[in-house]
């Protein structure tokens, strides 16, 4: 193997680390994030909640048989109308 081969490898095992490093950052930074947040009382609330944790005092429930969630109605498509309206409800 010549030094310029060398040298193109070591160059893109380069980028493939600098790519490494920022997807990392990206990690770090994201995490540092949610730890910050869970010092926030309302967000260790909903955590803790998530979790089927309830207050001393509440009563929980548990609610069986639902499988899935129903979505919800989907809003009346607009209807061309016209004769752009004719035609598509004619072919349609």
């Amino acid at each position: 193997m010549g030094p310029v081969r060398d040298y193109m490898r070591q160059k893109e095992q380069l980028r493939t680390e600098q790519v490494e490093l920022i997807e990392a950052r990206t990690v770090r930074d994201d995490l540092a994030r949610q730890i910050k947040a869970l010092g926030r009382a309302d967000v260790l609330e909903a955590r803790a909640r998530e979790l089927g944790m309830v207050r001393p005092g509440e009563t929980p429930y548990a609610v069986r048989g639902i499988t899935k969630a129903v979505p919800p109605p989907k809003a009346p498509v607009d209807e061309p109308t016209g004769v752009w309206g004719f035609i598509t409800g004619f072919l349609g």
